[in-house]
């Protein structure tokens, strides 16, 4: 089986790049790929960079030169669910865009023409992360994650995103756009993410600060999902 992980930054792959043997780097445009092995599996990681943009060319390139049997997005995001704090994990179950709006063509919020109305998260992936997190430790959250091309912060903003996605557990922004592609290659996906800050208006200050616990929590999950994913 041949993995792929995608993650925006430098810091959100940097673990993960560290751990693969037999390495090979390419660069594609403006984004990297690393392919190598970690412990059974190839993998192939991508770091996008940052934004729905990247992150739909990096996983369209990630897919057509590296052929992965499934993707797992990794890094950080905030946390929306009263329930999360910071270096929870948030595991994906639906996926959509926050800030995609054609609902005056009878789309629903955050849904875009061709597209269902929200991405749909492969449900033996998530069980197998859930697993991971209960045997880990964590805690953790599955739900609706909601993407868009905005760093989350302060109270107008997070208001907006409740009242149009009132389910909503984290934002970010890229898994919307992994999903998207996922979706219409038909390569199954989960997103697992570690809370690096509770979106409110602090919030900036906090994603500095804890950036580093969450992109240890989120790669240590990511790396036990791989010793329990089976060829």
């Amino acid at each position: 089986m041949k993995i792929g992980i995608v993650g925006a930054m430098a810091q959100e792959v940097e673990i993960l790049q560290s751990l693969m043997q037999d390495k090979q780097e390419k660069q594609l445009a403006t984004c990297t790929i690393y392919e190598g092995k970690i412990g059974q599996h190839d993998v192939a990681l991508l770091q996008s960079g940052i934004g729905k943009s990247a992150a739909a060319m990096g996983t369209t390139a990630l897919i057509l030169t590296c052929q992965p049997d499934c993707i797992i997005n990794t890094g950080s995001a905030g946390g929306l669910d009263p329930e999360l704090n910071i270096g929870d994990i948030i595991i994906s179950d639906l996926v959509c865009y926050h800030d995609a709006d054609v609902t005056a063509f009878g789309y629903a919020k955050g849904q875009l023409p061709t597209c269902p109305e929200k991405f749909v998260a492969d449900q033996k992936l998530i069980d197998v992360v859930a697993t991971v997190v209960e045997e880990q430790g964590q805690h953790a959250v599955t739900g609706l994650i909601c993407s868009g091309d905005q760093f989350i912060n302060g109270i107008e903003a997070i208001a907006r995103i409740r009242q149009d996605f009132p389910t909503v557990a984290a934002v970010e922004m890229e898994a919307a756009a992994i999903a998207h592609i996922c979706y219409a290659f038909k390569v199954p996906f989960v997103v697992i993410r570690a809370i690096s800050d509770v979106a409110d208006k602090e919030s900036h200050i906090s994603f500095d600060e804890f950036l580093p616990t969450a992109v240890k929590h989120s790669s240590q999950i990511v790396l036990a999902t791989l010793e329990k994913l089976v060829n």
